[in-house]
């Protein structure tokens, strides 16, 4: 492999050939299930061992990404897709789940994981978080800044993999749901209908204003390289060959320092261009971009003339070949630098005058139609070389051919059991009941006297006196480069008596942990099943909260070692916008807090200390109902974003009075699911 990895993508056998043959050094795919691209064509078992083989051969890795998050009834068919992953030879596995790492940490202990993007790993914290979990690489959060990521570089000993190329989710990924909540296809799930390139309005006419330019970065991989990235990362395993050939082309030529075809990239596929803002760290209205008709009018005259870029063998690996003769053999020593083949022939002396020594290196280094590449042929004694061209011919092909066997070849992987689960907690006959609340002074008497416990921000603490232990502290879900300062927040708070913190990700829980606080996750660590509660407890959550993307009733069969809560009421966040919209178009004192879509239907849109923004959903979640309340969990939580005093009182009064609801709400996916998820509720 080359110091710089090129990572290019596959949905089809097809595309996974336009990568190996235009110089990738790994492919990451994803078979038909369990794969957060399900649009894809994506690998069966028969089509996987291809893959693996046809790409082995070639000197080229396979990673499988194995990055949804997945329910308990799933697990026996999870169990297949990793068996089928290590029968076919894969090199590394992509995962986004928990307890998808913790069954793989033991069913497959000798293949290396790799931390997906859907983890929205983008602080130090939180790659320590995945270095404890057993990741060897973390594909870091797209919305980092070349600053950020140099700060991360510099502070671990993990495999650093960069986004370079390729679409650019509007929300942090892993941390938007807006698909799933309007229309049931999770992201989380790999069902995306990608609802962001619709119309989205600011106020101004014919917006777009969640749909980003494609990301490039091949101009800047001079600046990846030296800051010590290993991997780099081509998006678009739904995308054509096509797509695939002109982006590993142009990735191949930038780094090895040769000028690269913009106009074809933006040919096969752009919106109105490319982006690079992220990287920058300038985030303006010039990131935004839809594909526009003459886009597409562009792209059909290019696929052709890119097809032929992979259409043929190309030779990607270098071999020494050897020939010696001797009295009554030929001999053929073969070798690509790690594997060597020997191989012999006999010689025919009646009659016969040796074959020229030029003629056995022409013909002796004769590769073509093979995926390898004579760097040397050597010849000793061609005196003695009494055979037949043909002999000679066939002394090479068998020789390639057995070292073509050897290459596809990999030591049996060890295979671990598929772990049980283990019972989890009984929660109590009433559960509990949290309040979070985005301001101190939102906090009533009612209030006080009816959560059990108060989630409140953390920079606001510091004004109390003393902090009671009903008190939990939270911090802004995203702090990139200000980790520190919130560690020295915790430990102030902590000297008033804080003793919990509400976590968002896995860098607050590494916080917590460094505070001396006890953790507790929140529903944005995407855990729906039983092997992700129990991964999270390992880690250090005392208590969590489900995803509110499982139903209802899978959702309280999950056994969790800690006490498990579930969301209740509350306006969903459906997006986590490093780069606003509104910042970007209208300017913050112009700010509306709506994005309007194009049926008219408003999305509230708030951003916090931090200027990230968060998009919530039109419609309040309310799970009150007398046959939700009473059992299963052992906490119900209540999450008070955006309303006023008197609408948290008003939601106070109808839980506890068990009073009709009467303003418009939801009750998101509990019920309806998302797709593919086929419990019975």
């Amino acid at each position: 492999m080359n110091s710089l990895e090129i990572l290019a993508p596959a949905g089809s056998i097809d595309a996974l050939v336009a990568a190996v043959r235009c110089g990738a050094d790994a492919v990451y795919l994803g078979q038909k299930s369990f794969s957060a691209r399900k649009n894809s064509k994506n690998f069966d078992e028969a089509s996987l061992k291809e893959a693996v083989l046809y790409a082995h051969e070639r000197g080229v890795a396979i990673h499988q990404a194995l990055n949804i998050v997945v329910f308990d009834h799933e697990l026996d068919e999870l169990k297949r897709c990793i068996e089928t992953a290590l029968h076919a030879g894969v090199d590394a596995f992509i995962v986004q789940d928990m307890g998808v790492v913790s069954i793989l940490r033991q069913m497959a202990p000798a293949v290396p994981l790799h931390a997906s993007t859907q983890m929205a790993i983008h602080s130090v914290n939180g790659v320590k978080m995945a270095e404890e979990m057993g990741f060897s690489r973390v594909v870091l959060a797209r919305e980092l800044s070349k600053e950020e990521i140099a700060n991360i570089r510099s502070r671990t000993d993990l495999e650093l993999e960069v986004f370079v190329h390729g679409a650019h989710c509007m929300s942090v990924s892993g941390q938007c749901y807006l698909s799933a909540v309007i229309g049931g296809k999770s992201g989380n799930r790999g069902q995306c209908a990608q609802p962001c390139r619709l119309p989205f309005s600011t106020g101004q006419k014919n917006e777009y204003a969640l749909s980003l330019k494609d990301l490039s970065l091949f101009g800047r991989i001079r600046e990846l390289k030296d800051l010590g990235v290993q991997s780099l990362k081509i998006e678009g395993r739904a995308k054509r060959p096509e797509y695939v050939a002109a982006a590993v082309t142009a990735c191949r030529q930038a780094l090895n320092g040769e000028p690269y075809d913009l106009k074809r990239l933006e040919a096969v596929f752009s919106r109105d261009g490319f982006t690079s803002a992220y990287f920058d760290g300038r985030l303006t209205k010039e990131m935004f971009g839809v594909r526009r008709k003459e886009d597409v009018l562009s792209t059909e005259g290019a696929l052709k003339e890119l097809a032929l870029t992979y259409h043929k063998e190309v030779p990607l690996v270098p071999l020494t070949l050897a020939y010696s003769f001797g009295e009554n053999e030929g001999t053929l020593t073969l070798s690509d630098g790690i594997h060597t083949v020997v191989k012999t022939v006999p010689l025919e002396k009646d009659g016969k005058t040796p074959l020229l020594e030029g003629r056995i290196r022409e013909n002796g280094g004769k590769l073509g139609g093979t995926p390898y590449y004579a760097a040397s042929v050597t010849v000793e004694h061609p005196e003695l070389a009494f055979l037949p061209l043909s002999g000679l011919n066939a002394l090479r092909r068998e020789g390639v051919s057995a070292l073509s066997s050897i290459r596809k070849s990999r030591p049996p992987l060890h295979k671990g059991t598929f772990p049980s689960i283990s019972p989890g907690i009984s929660p109590p006959s009433f559960p509990a009941r949290y309040g979070k609340f985005s301001s101190l002074s939102l906090v009533t008497k009612e209030a006080r006297a009816f959560f059990q416990r108060l989630i409140l921000p953390a920079r606001e603490l510091l004004s109390l006196p003393a902090i009671s232990e009903k008190i939990t502290a939270f911090l802004p879900p995203f702090l990139f480069e200000r980790e520190e300062e919130a560690l020295s927040l915790l430990k102030q708070l902590a000297g008033k008596g804080l003793k919990s913190l509400y976590c968002d990700g896995l860098h607050h829980l590494s916080l917590a942990k460094k505070a001396g606080l006890s953790a507790i996750g929140s529903p944005f660590f995407n855990i729906t099943n039983s092997f992700s509660a129990k991964e999270a407890a390992r880690l250090g959550l005392t208590e969590l909260t489900f995803s509110f993307e499982g139903k209802w009733k899978a959702l309280k069969e999950i056994q969790s070692p800690v006490p498990a809560g579930v969301l209740v009421y509350g306006f969903l966040r459906v997006m986590a916008l490093r780069s606003c919209p509104m910042r970007a178009r209208s300017g913050c004192e112009r700010c509306s807090h709506t994005l309007t879509d194009r049926k008219g239907i408003s999305f509230p849109l708030f951003c916090d200390e931090t200027k990230t923004a968060f998009l919530y959903n039109s419609l309040p979640l309310w799970m009150g109902e007398e046959k939700e309340r009473k059992e299963g969990f052992s906490f119900l939580l209540f999450d008070f974003s955006l309303e006023t005093k008197e609408e948290i009182e008003d939601v106070i009064h109808c839980f506890q009075k068990k009073a009709k609801w009467n303003r418009p709400a939801t009750r998101g996916l509990y019920y309806r699911g998302v797709e593919g998820e086929s419990y019975e509720s």
